[in-house]
């Protein structure tokens, strides 16, 4: 109720006008006012959902690549230095991101490449992977190996095996850690705020900041801007919910 609730209201009172707002804002709308959907999308709000959508699909992709990599190595083999490569990897955890946030501009300025996409990408690519690595690997511990020691007598090469065995037996954890780096980096703010300057690249964390200073006496518009930030969201949860807590759950019990 404490969660939901607040949504709804904002839900609610997105399809009002002002007036409505303020003498009924507990109360249902008569009339579901579009306009104000309208209005929200023409003040740019569209944009902010394609840099979100940039830098969240380039993440979650390179995250997920590199991770399941990382986990393949660090479950299946055994080599010197594993134990310390692992808790390296793992070491990232216990990083804040604010504490890394002049490093990381410095760094970004030295490449060229600070008030750029690459710019959001590479700082939440880098804070995701110990997570990602450690629940992709805690799922592959639990995996038999009978599909794995088939394939080897088969004449199946290491990287046919991870390609045609593994990555398909992990879909379950994979949609789940996609899903949870994917709300990360879509309600990330304090990166886009630092490393970009430019309104055209602006994310929706950053970009609602600038949206409500400019509506400050629309509070519907304002409303219905943070529904439509929200329902992209909301709509891969739903098409993955199944695959995320199976995989959640899985990757949660086992190792």
């Amino acid at each position: 109720i404490m969660v939901v609730y607040p949504l709804l209201w904002v839900l609610t009172n997105s399809f009002k006008t002002a007036l409505q707002l303020f003498h009924q804002s507990w109360a249902l709308p008569k009339v579901l006012n579009w306009e104000n959907y309208v209005v929200a999308w023409k003040y740019g709000i569209a944009r902010y959902i394609l840099n979100s959508v940039i830098v969240t699909v380039g993440t979650v992709i390179l995250n997920l690549t590199i991770s399941i990599m990382a986990a393949y190595a660090l479950s299946r083999f055994r080599f010197k230095g594993q134990t310390l490569l692992l808790f390296f990897i793992l070491g990232g955890l216990m990083l804040a991101p604010e504490v890394a946030l002049i490093p990381l501009f410095r760094i970004l300025r030295f490449f060229g490449l600070y008030n750029s996409y690459l710019a959001m990408i590479l700082p939440n690519l880098a804070f995701g992977i110990p997570f990602t690595t450690f629940l992709i690997r805690s799922y592959m511990l639990g995996l038999p190996k009978d599909f794995e020691e088939a394939a080897t007598l088969d004449g199946a090469s290491t990287a046919g095996i991870f390609y045609h065995v593994v990555v398909p037996l992990c879909r379950p954890i994979l949609a789940s850690a996609a899903l949870l780096d994917a709300m990360r980096v879509w309600n990330e703010f304090m990166f886009g705020l630092t490393f970009i300057t430019s309104d055209k690249l602006k994310t929706i964390p950053v970009g609602l900041m600038a949206f409500s200073g400019a509506l400050r006496e629309q509070y519907t518009v304002v409303m219905a801007g943070l529904i439509i930030s929200a329902l992209p969201m909301i709509v891969l949860f739903l098409l993955t919910q199944k695959q995320f807590i199976r995989g959640l759950a899985a990757g949660g019990l086992r190792g």
